[in-house]
């Protein structure tokens, strides 16, 4: 399965980050809190050594907090040995003459005590007690505290990592964009402004197969050209051979291959004709001119008309809004005229074409609705190619219409699809878009 290289970079980077963030808090936590610890050490061997130039340690009195901080942050201070402790083992605490010089730790009942142990200027030994729970959470609001910009940092690196690496793809990404809008006919080279450089040959070497390929096409769209003027000439010469025998007196079974061999120079100039505007939409050079769509719409029905008077079909528009867009006159012409000369086509007799230009949200809308057998759903696509046709169809054509209508509006910069009648019955709906001017 590809994966996107900008998510993998952006997934392994972030998974980085957190470890190093996870790993930076446990360190500075622990150091913290250590540090926190000596520190109310320090301060223990502080009061002791004050207290160490007196000569006698006075009688510890009974201790009275006024509110819980207050008991929570005394410090017991007592001859070793002497009593009158107070029996609330969270406020005092007794301290044997065992214990030795220097900092340890006592928990004679349920209560850790950190104690420093000295002797005053009068020999006496003393102790200076803090509880052990007290030291630890003050030293753990200490390292919390010290999280706090670890904590920051690392969502805003994983924030800066995503915006610095949306920044970077954003040249491929831009490049990607006008891959996918191209029109698939006029292929231009990549722009290499901006690409990184490790990106730089990849898009140098489809540069130039984008130049090959457009060499091909070209090549391809010139010899379909060539190919269809050169038989114009012969078809029309044989076509007026074939009429003028028409005027001759011939016998019946004769008169019937004739009419036959004309119904099908008929069809190969219809072909030909059609693979000259195939080509012409192809290989024409793009023209930038404003076209009023209602006008276009207009005239591909006149000129289809007849074709829907003989054949009794209801050929009219049902609305049709003012629309001003850009591009080559012909190639709007040939896509409504391909569109509805196809539906009208395709329509039995005695049905009805409608066809419909509607602006919504600065997009023009041109719709033609028939009442013909549709195109079943999975081949809807396939249709838009040259020289394709449905199997079972009873209308004689060359497969070129709707792949006429494709490249005219792709090169007119807009969008063409089929779908059902909008009612739910049996019929075909096209549908072409285009931002307005």
């Amino acid at each position: 399965m590809n994966r996107s290289l900008r998510k993998r970079l952006s997934l392994w980077l972030s998974a980085a980050i957190v470890v190093m963030g996870a790993a930076t808090a446990v360190v500075t936590f622990r150091l913290n809190f250590e540090d926190a610890n000596e520190l109310q050490d320090t301060q223990l061997q502080q009061v002791a050594a004050a207290l160490a130039t007196q000569a006698a340690t006075a009688p510890a009195a009974t201790f009275r907090p006024k509110d819980r901080e207050d008991a929570e942050t005394h410090f017991v201070i007592r001859a070793l040995g002497s009593g009158n402790v107070n029996p609330d083992q969270w406020l005092d605490v007794f301290l044997p003459v065992t214990l030795h010089e220097g900092l340890q730790s006592l928990q004679p009942a349920d209560v850790q005590w950190r104690v420093m142990v000295a002797r005053n200027a009068g020999g006496q030994w003393f102790g200076v007690a803090q509880r052990q729970r007290v030291r630890d959470e003050a030293a753990r609001d200490s390292a919390v505290t010290a999280l706090v910009p670890t904590l920051v940092l690392v969502p805003l690196l994983l924030l800066i990592v995503h915006l610095l690496l949306r920044q970077g793809f954003a040249p491929l990404a831009a490049l990607t964009r006008e891959l996918d809008e191209g029109d698939g006919h006029r292929l231009r080279p990549l722009p290499t402004a901006g690409v990184p450089a490790e990106a730089l040959p990849l898009v140098l070497a489809l540069n130039g197969l984008l130049a090959r390929l457009s060499g091909v096409l070209e090549q391809q769209r010139r010899m379909v050209a060539d190919a269809a003027h050169e038989l114009r000439t012969p078809v029309a010469a044989a076509r007026v051979q074939a009429d003028n025998l028409g005027h001759v007196e011939l016998p019946s079974d004769a008169r019937e291959r004739l009419e036959s061999l004309q119904r099908g120079l008929a069809r190969i100039s219809d072909l030909v004709e059609q693979l000259l505007k195939f080509a012409r939409v192809q290989g024409a050079d793009p023209v930038d001119e404003p076209i009023a769509l209602e006008a276009v719409i207009r005239s591909a029905i006149e000129e289809t008309l007849a074709l829907a008077e003989s054949r009794r079909i209801d050929l009219g528009c049902i609305r049709l809004d003012r629309a001003q867009v850009r591009g080559d006159r012909h190639h709007a012409h040939a896509l409504i005229r391909n569109a509805i000369d196809n539906a009208v086509r395709y329509t039995p007799d005695g049905g009805w074409v409608d066809v419909s230009l509607v602006v919504e949200d600065d997009v023009a809308i041109v719709a033609v609705e028939d009442t013909g057998p549709g195109i079943p759903e999975d081949v809807r696509e396939r249709v838009f190619e040259p020289f394709f046709r449905i199997l079972g169809s009873q209308q004689s054509g060359n497969g070129l219409g709707l792949a006429i209508v494709r490249s005219a509006a792709s090169a007119l910069g807009g969008e063409v699809a089929l779908a059902g009648r909008l009612d739910g019955r049996p019929g075909l709906r096209f549908v072409y878009r285009q931002k307005l001017a």
